[in-house]
């Protein structure tokens, strides 16, 4: 049983890790979407818009640690999750770097189509990690950036330049 473990534990990947090591954990926040809601959300809106593009995305994960709170350490996503990750499946899309604040947007595709975004933002005021996972085009991210109000998520409009 042992073996079966530690085999199991050795295939998750390094986002899913950090995700399982910081939820419910105090001074962090972990937010899941599921496909499902997302699809319900695109139903919502489909008089505005068009909206197929929420339906096509199957999770959206988002890890902050929350700002003020003295007995968190901030964490670095960075090295938690960036340094971690196979480099040949993910492309940098995006780095920003800034005095107080490093943002990173990474894509995994498969036959051209993108099927995970992360984007890994750290600093002095903002420590967040989000993934998103569906068929997924740039153009509609940084739409989404408006969409959404949700930390981490105004990093999105950086893919429209």
């Amino acid at each position: 049983m042992f073996t079966l473990a530690s085999i199991a534990s050795a295939q998750k990947d390094p986002v899913s890790m950090v995700f399982e090591k910081y939820a419910g954990q105090e001074g962090y926040t972990t937010v899941s979407i599921t496909g499902d809601m997302l699809n319900m959300m695109s139903r919502m809106e489909e008089e505005r818009r068009d909206t197929t593009f929420l339906s096509r995305l199957k999770e959206i994960r988002i890890l902050a640690c929350e700002k003020g709170d003295d007995h968190v350490q901030p964490i670095d996503f960075r090295a938690e999750v960036y340094d971690k990750l196979n480099k040949a499946e993910y492309k940098e899309m995006v780095a920003i770097k800034q005095h107080d604040e490093d943002v990173l947007i990474l894509v995994k595709e498969t036959k051209g189509v993108i099927n995970e975004m992360l984007i890994i933002v750290g600093g002095k005021d903002d420590n967040v990690l989000i993934q998103a996972k569906g068929d997924i085009l740039l153009r509609e991210m940084a739409d989404m950036a408006d969409d959404f109000k949700l930390k981490g998520f105004e990093h999105l409009k950086a893919l429209e330049k």
